[in-house]
C-alpha cells in the first residue's frame, strides 16, 4: 500500500492548517511531520492547538517532541536535538532520518519508518544533490537491506513516484513539491455550455489544482454561493481556490486567496491586509510591473497578454514568446524567484513553447472550457507543462 508522508516548510505559508487538515481528511497525506526549527515552545503550541483533534493523531513533531502527549500528536521524529529521548516513549509513532544505507540498517527495526535522503534531487534545497544510485537502490531492496519502513525523501513529485514505485519504495515524503503552487491554472469562466462550477469542475477531473474564480459582474451573494460549491470540489482534489479582485470575500474562509489586476487594489495594500493568511497574485505586463509586484509582497505572478484573447478587456500590449524570455531572464540574473503563469489567448499549441521560456505555469479559460472535451483538454496541458523541469 501506497503511503505518503507530508512535511511542513519552515516558515508559515497561507492557510497552512487547512490545508493540511483537508490532506489528510481526504486520504491524499497519510502523516504530516510539523518541522518548525525557528519556531519557539509558545509558537508551537499556538500552531498545535488550531489542528482538530482527529488530525493531530496523524501529526508527528520533528522538534518540541514533549508536546507530543498534551496535544494527542501521533508521532515524534529523532534528531539532534531529540536523540536518546525517544526511548522512554512507547505510545507514538518513531521515526528518523537516515542519509545512507548503513544508517538505514541500524534503525529500521528501532522505528516505525526512517526518511532515506536525498533519493533525487530536492525540490525544496537548491545544490542538495541525490546521494543514491538507482542500481544501489534496487540491490538494496533486492536483497532485503531496504524494506517497506525505508521513506523515499528528496526531490519527491507525483510525477516521479511510479519511478520510485519500480525501484521498490511504497512510502515517500513531500516537502518542496508539495507546497509548490500547482502549475496549471484555470480561470473559471462561462459559455453556452459550461457555467462557472461546471467548466472548473472539468478542469479538477483533468488534474488541475488552481482554480481562480473570476466573476467580476457578479454580486458577492452569486459569488459567495459559487465559491460554496467550488470549495467542496477543491477540498476533494486538494486543490486551490482563488478569487478574482474580490479581497472582502476572503472572509468567508472559503478561499485561499485573491488574484489583483492592474486596476484593482494595489498589491502593498493589500499584503497588509491579508498579510501571510492569504495567496497574494498580481498582474503583470512589464519587467517595471514584475519588479514593484514583488517588491510589495505578490506571492506568484499572472504576466500577459501572451497574444490576443476575448475573454479580457483593455489588453496590454502583447508580450509573445520574446517577452516571456527577458522576464524570466530579468528574474534568474536578479535572482527574484516568484512564481510566473503566462496567461491571454493561450492554446494548446503554444504551451511547450511557453514553457521552454522559463515560466511556472500557464493559466487558462477558454482553451479548455471551448474544447470538445474540456477534461482531456486539459489532461493533455498538464501532460505537456509537466514535462518540462522547472
Amino acid at each position: 500500500m501506497r503511503r505518503l508522508i507530508g512535511i511542513t516548510p519552515e516558515q508559515d505559508t497561507f492557510r497552512e492548517h487547512e490545508r493540511i487538515t483537508n490532506w489528510i481528511r481526504n486520504g491524499k497525506i497519510t502523516y504530516f511531520h510539523i518541522r518548525k526549527p525557528y519556531y519557539t515552545e509558545k509558537q508551537m503550541r499556538d500552531y498545535l492547538k488550531v489542528f482538530p483533534l482527529d488530525i493531530r493523531e496523524k501529526l508527528s513533531l520533528n522538534d518540541f517532541q514533549y508536546l507530543a502527549d498534551e496535544f494527542s500528536i501521533g508521532g515524534i521524529h529523532i534528531n539532534r536535538r531529540f536523540h536518546g529521548e525517544h526511548t522512554k516513549i512507547t505510545n507514538k509513532r518513531i521515526s528518523i532520518s537516515c542519509h545512507n544505507i548503513e544508517d538505514f540498517k541500524i534503525w529500521k527495526d528501532k522505528v516505525s519508518y526512517a526518511f532515506l535522503s536525498p533519493i533525487l534531487d530536492s525540490v525544496s534545497k537548491h545544490g542538495y544533490k541525490s546521494k543514491f544510485s538507482i542500481e544501489e537502490l534496487k540491490t538494496a531492496f533486492g536483497q532485503n537491506i531496504l524494506t517497506d519502513k525505508v521513506v523515499a525523501l528528496g526531490g519527491v513529485t507525483y510525477n516521479n513516484i511510479d519511478t520510485l514505485t519500480e525501484i521498490g519504495f511504497t512510502n515517500f515524503a513531500m516537502l518542496g513539491s508539495l507546497w509548490q503552487l500547482p502549475t496549471c491554472m484555470f480561470i473559471a469562466h462561462q459559455n453556452n455550455k459550461y457555467d462557472y462550477i461546471s467548466g472548473s469542475i472539468a478542469a479538477l477531473e483533468g488534474g488541475c489544482r488552481f482554480i481562480q474564480l473570476r466573476m467580476k459582474d457578479s454580486s458577492n451573494d452569486e459569488v459567495i454561493k459559487t465559491a460554496e460549491i467550488l470549495r467542496t470540489h477543491c477540498n476533494k482534489y486538494g486543490a486551490l481556490l482563488t478569487i478574482d479582485d474580490k479581497i472582502e470575500l476572503l472572509e468567508t474562509k472559503l478561499l485561499d486567496g485573491v488574484h489583483l489586476g492592474k486596476n484593482d487594489m494595489p498589491i502593498k495594500r493589500a499584503r497588509q491586509i491579508i498579510q501571510n493568511k492569504f495567496l497574494l497574485g498580481a498582474t503583470c505586463n512589464t519587467i517595471d510591473d514584475v519588479k514593484q509586484a514583488i517588491k510589495d509582497g505578490a506571492d506568484y505572478l499572472g504576466v500577459g497578454p501572451y497574444k490576443f484573447t476575448t475573454t479580457k478587456q483593455n489588453l496590454s500590449h502583447i508580450l509573445g514568446l520574446d517577452g516571456y524570455k527577458k522576464i524570466t531572464v530579468y528574474m534568474k540574473e536578479n535572482n527574484v524567484p516568484c512564481p510566473i503563469y503566462a496567461i491571454g489567448g493561450i492554446t494548446l499549441d503554444d504551451v511547450s513553447a511557453l514553457m521552454q521560456t522559463g515560466i511556472h505555469g500557464i493559466a487558462l479559460s477558454s482553451t479548455i472550457l471551448n474544447a470538445p472535451n474540456p477534461i482531456e483538454m486539459t489532461q493533455e496541458i498538464i501532460k505537456i507543462i509537466n514535462s518540462y523541469e522547472r
